[in-house]
């Protein structure tokens, strides 16, 4: 079995593509405003002039940002989890210094 840097490196691991939210919650408010959204865009459609095909590419625009976000999101939280390791492997957990120093 490979290990987990060298399956990133050769791009077997891509996150962003494998990211999918699985919570109940998630499903539901992902529906919910996915049915206001396809609502909305009933109603613009209506309008004279239509303004369903402007509000769909604003939204496009909006939407092509996310990917970045998530990107962001990911590097963030790898450099979260590195700096919690580099603290436990040099023994920085401040609460146990406090500790042994108070006895």
């Amino acid at each position: 079995m490979k290990s987990i840097l060298s399956e990133l490196y050769e791009g077997n691991i891509f996150p962003a593509e494998q990211y999918s939210p699985r919570s109940e919650e998630y499903r539901q408010i992902h529906q919910s405003h996915y049915k206001h959204y396809d609502n909305f865009i009933e109603t613009l459609s209506k309008l004279e002039p239509p303004l369903d095909k402007q509000f769909i590419k604003i939204m496009d625009e909006q939407l092509d940002v996310i990917p970045y976000e998530f990107s962001e999101m990911f590097i963030d939280g790898f450099r979260l989890g590195a700096r919690i390791m580099i603290d436990i492997f040099q023994g920085n957990l401040g609460i146990r210094e406090n500790e042994s120093s108070a006895k």
